[in-house]
């Protein structure tokens, strides 16, 4: 997810697997890694609860920091997003 691979239509849209690349809710956002990892309103909810879990609010430039942290950040974050990967689509 943070290498911006996976099912977000923007990826798949320039392999040609997705006719467009926004987000389905055609609010003209771009789906990738970094809309649905911090921003996406779909996801708000785990979201809140992985910022409680890490002790902080989590951003682009953070992110890893907290993941380097403990090792429960690290398990917190991968959680979140394999969540993602199994509700996505």
């Amino acid at each position: 997810m943070l290498s911006n691979h996976g099912c977000f239509r923007a990826y798949l849209h320039r392999f040609k697997h997705e006719n467009i690349p926004d987000y389905p809710a055609g609010c003209g956002t771009l789906e990738d890694a970094e809309h649905v990892f911090f921003h996406c309103a779909r996801f708000g909810q785990a979201r809140e609860e992985l910022i409680v879990r890490l002790g902080g609010g989590i951003e682009p430039e953070t992110i890893v920091r907290f993941m380097l942290e403990k090792e429960e950040n690290w398990s917190a974050v991968s959680s979140f997003a394999e969540n993602h990967d199994k509700t996505a689509k």
